[in-house]
C-alpha cells in the first residue's frame, strides 16, 4: 500500500512536469502512460525476475532521455530505479535529465523533472527501509511466537516428567513399605506363632492353657494373613508397567533402549509382573549374551490380549531352535507366560525378538 501511494504521488509529479513543459505534445502523454505500465510490470516481475525488472527500468530511462518530450516520465521511472541492488543505476535518471537539457528541452520542465527524480529516489529508499523494518519486526514476532510455543512444549514435557518421577517415587515407596512390613512384622508374627505352638506342646497336659494358647495362635495366624494381604495389596498397587519398563531400560546396560508403552488400560498386577519379568530377562540376555547396542521394548494393549515385544540388534545365533537348552532363561519366561494362559515366541532374523502374548479376558 505504501508503494502504491508513493507511485500515485510520482504520477502526479509527472503530470506536473507535463504542465510545466507547456505544449509537450502526445509524446509526453504516451511516455507517462508507458511509465505507468512499466511500473506495474516491475511490481510483478521484481520478486521473481529481478533482472528483467531492472533491465526494463534502465531501458525506459534511456528512452525517456533519447525520445524528445519523454523526460516527463523520469520521476515515476526513478522510483523503480532506486529499488535495484546496483546503485549505479540510480545515476541514470540525472544522466537522462542532463541529456534532455542538452537536447534543448524546456529548461524549467527538465529542472523540475530532475528535482522530482531525486525526491522519487529518496522516497523509494525511505519506503524500502520501512518495508524492510516491518518485515524484520514480523519475522521477530514469528520467531518469538515459535520460541514461546517451543517453551510451552518444554514446560509441558517437564511437567509430565515431574509427574512421572513423583509417581515412580510413590510406587517405589509403596514397594519399600511392603517389603519392610514383610521382613519385620511377618518374621515377628511367624516367630510368635512358633513360640505359641511350642508352648502348646509344653503345656499339652493343661487343657485350659492349651485352649488359651490355641486362641492366641489363631489370632496370630489371622494377623499374619491380614498382614500378608496388606503387603500383597501394597505390592500390587506399587506395580506400574510403564514405570517398571522404563526403569529396566535405564538399568539394562544397553546404550540405546526405546520404550513404548500403550496398554489402553491398567493391566492386572500379575500380568504386569509377568511382562516385567519377561522384559527384564530379554534385556539381560541382550546385554550379557548378544552385546546389543540398541533395543526396543514395545507393550500394547488390545481388546483381547496384552502384547510385549522386546527386540535388540545384538549378535544372534543362526537359528532360534534349542535356545531354551542353552541357559538363556527362555524356559523360565515361557513357563511364566504359559502359567497365565499366554504364549511366548522367539524369532531370529533382523535382530533378536522376544514376543509375549497374554489373554486379557482371564485377568480383567
Amino acid at each position: 500500500m505504501e508503494r502504491i501511494a508513493d507511485k500515485a504521488l510520482m504520477l502526479a509529479s509527472c503530470l506536473g512536469v507535463v504542465a510545466v513543459a507547456g505544449d509537450a505534445g502526445p509524446v509526453a502523454v504516451v511516455a507517462v502512460a508507458l511509465a505507468v505500465c512499466v511500473s506495474a510490470g516491475v511490481e510483478l516481475a521484481l520478486p521473481s525476475r529481478p533482472g528483467v525488472a531492472i533491465a526494463t527500468c534502465c531501458v525506459t530511462t534511456l528512452l525517456s532521455a533519447i525520445v524528445p518530450g519523454a523526460f516527463v516520465a523520469l520521476p515515476l521511472v526513478s522510483y523503480d530505479l532506486a529499488r535495484t541492488r546496483w546503485r549505479v543505476t540510480w545515476a541514470l535518471a540525472p544522466v537522462a535529465a542532463a541529456w534532455a537539457w542538452l537536447m534543448q528541452e524546456p529548461r524549467q520542465a527538465v529542472a523540475a523533472a530532475l528535482l522530482l527524480s531525486c525526491c522519487s529516489v529518496a522516497l523509494s529508499l525511505r519506503c524500502g527501509c520501512q518495508i524492510e523494518l516491518a518485515g524484520k519486526a514480523t519475522r521477530l514476532q514469528d520467531d518469538l511466537q515459535d520460541k514461546l510455543l517451543a517453551l510451552g512444549e518444554k514446560n509441558q514435557e517437564l511437567e509430565e516428567a515431574r509427574e512421572y518421577e513423583a509417581h515412580a517415587a510413590a510406587l517405589a515407596e509403596r514397594t519399600r513399605i511392603a517389603r519392610e512390613m514383610h521382613d519385620s512384622m511377618g518374621h515377628l508374627l511367624t516367630r510368635l506363632v512358633l513360640q505359641v505352638e511350642a508352648l502348646k506342646v509344653i503345656h499339652r497336659g493343661d487343657a485350659v492353657a492349651t485352649d488359651e494358647l490355641s486362641q492366641v495362635s489363631d489370632g496370630l495366624n489371622e494377623a499374619l494373613r491380614t498382614m500378608r494381604a496388606s503387603v500383597h495389596s501394597l505390592e500390587d498397587s506399587g506395580v506400574d508397567l510403564g514405570v517398571e519398563l522404563n526403569r529396566l531400560a535405564a538399568t539394562s546396560g544397553i546404550p540405546g533402549v526405546q520404550v513404548e508403552c500403550d496398554p489402553h488400560g491398567t493391566p492386572p498386577a500379575e500380568v504386569s509382573r509377568c511382562l516385567v519379568a519377561v522384559a527384564r530377562e530379554a534385556l539381560t540376555n541382550a546385554a550379557r549374551h548378544a552385546h546389543a547396542r540398541s533395543a526396543t521394548v514395545r507393550m500394547n494393549g488390545m481388546p483381547g490380549i496384552w502384547q510385549l515385544r522386546v527386540w535388540n540388534d545384538g549378535e544372534v545365533p543362526g537359528t532360534a531352535s534349542h535356545l531354551e537348552e542353552r541357559g538363556m532363561g527362555l524356559r523360565t519366561m515361557r513357563e511364566r507366560v504359559e502359567s497365565l494362559g499366554g504364549t511366548l515366541r522367539v524369532s531370529v532374523g533382523n535382530g533378536f525378538e522376544v514376543f509375549a502374548s497374554l489373554p486379557r479376558r482371564e485377568h480383567s
